[in-house]
């Protein structure tokens, strides 16, 4: 019977030990340091796993192991070359939350646009019931051009919510074919005819060794005044010092983040949270009971296929893949 070892610190946060237990020994793991982790999974054949990192040095010590399961749509947790030298495939879900991602980005951006954080903290804080309180003016959803920096799964999505409110779509993805865009009625421009059109700016791209701090001071500087700034995809990409002051000195409107740089208290955090131009949510956009659900019956279907041979029905995660968002 097959091994599958499940990287979790909570067994009641799934249940693959009923579902795949008619094909494998279910063992759940406690993330710990690699050598602990080494030892715990030594006979594994399968390793089902979220954002833990997955080494070299520990493929290394696993010999057994010929599968690993990432329930996400991200891979970088996951060593891609040492995998593929050892013959280890490695699958993720390039579905997973695409909508609650690209609901949450919609959500936030239409709140941007009215200016939902600044009257409501209005209110709250003095009391006032009063439009014009806020020194920007409203314009029509409609009227703003939106700029999606990366045109993947989630770029895509939120491009088509957006164009049903009549909002017009550019984006700017050295990945992807004009094509493409063109195909779904988005103008393709470079990064900087982006940055300088845009009534907002939201970002879509992966978190590697290229686009960490992709946006620093210059590119704040380089936006379109009064521009709105909106990152649901990955704390990094995005200097928040930076941001701040691109805010506070009047440049950018307003900024909506659900992912930081440093998700804990921080100094920068506490100056952004007393500001209303900021509106922040505690890194919730890819949850959903449904999708939780979802990327969990995937997992059990993508193992059987594994276990049954049938490779070719599987999203077998590429290098290319992986610098997709």
């Amino acid at each position: 019977m097959y091994h599958i070892s499940v990287l979790t610190g909570r067994q009641d946060e799934d249940d693959f030990g009923e579902r795949l237990r008619d094909v494998a020994r279910v063992e759940y793991c406690p993330p710990g340091d690699e050598e602990e982790m080494a030892d715990r999974l030594e006979d594994a054949d399968i390793i089902v796993c979220k954002s833990e990192p997955i080494t070299a040095s520990l493929l290394k010590e696993l010999d057994d192991l010929k599968l690993i399961v990432v329930l996400s749509t991200r891979s970088d947790n996951v060593d891609l070359e040492a995998a593929r030298e050892r013959g280890v495939m490695v699958i993720n879900n390039t579905s997973y939350c695409v909508d609650d991602i690209a609901d949450h980005t919609c959500a936030m951006i239409l709140a941007l646009i009215r200016q939902l954080p600044e009257y409501q903290s209005d209110i709250r804080t003095n009391s006032r019931w009063e439009y014009g309180s806020v020194s920007w003016p409203i314009h029509r959803v409609s009227s703003n051009l939106i700029g999606l920096v990366g045109f993947g799964h989630v770029g895509r999505a939120v491009a088509a919510r957006l164009q049903a409110f009549g909002c017009k779509i550019q984006a700017y993805d050295p990945f992807v074919s004009e094509k493409v865009m063109m195909e779904r009625s988005v103008r393709p421009v470079d990064f900087d005819k982006l940055l300088q059109t845009s009534d907002v700016v939201s970002l879509h791209m992966p978190l590697n060794e290229t686009t960490r701090y992709i946006f620093q001071d210059e590119q704040f500087e380089e936006m379109k005044e009064g521009a709105m700034f909106v990152n649901c995809c990955r704390g990094g990409l995005a200097d928040e010092a930076a941001l701040y002051h691109a805010v506070d000195d009047g440049h950018i409107r307003s900024a909506a983040l659900d992912v930081l740089s440093m998700e804990h208290p921080s100094p920068m955090l506490l100056k952004m949270i007393a500001r209303p131009e900021f509106l922040l949510t505690p890194n919730v956009c890819f949850h959903s009971v449904e999708a939780d659900k979802a990327v969990r019956d995937d997992a059990e279907r993508y193992i059987r296929l594994f276990l049954a041979g049938h490779y070719d029905e599987l999203p077998v995660v590429t290098r290319r893949d992986s610098e997709e968002s």
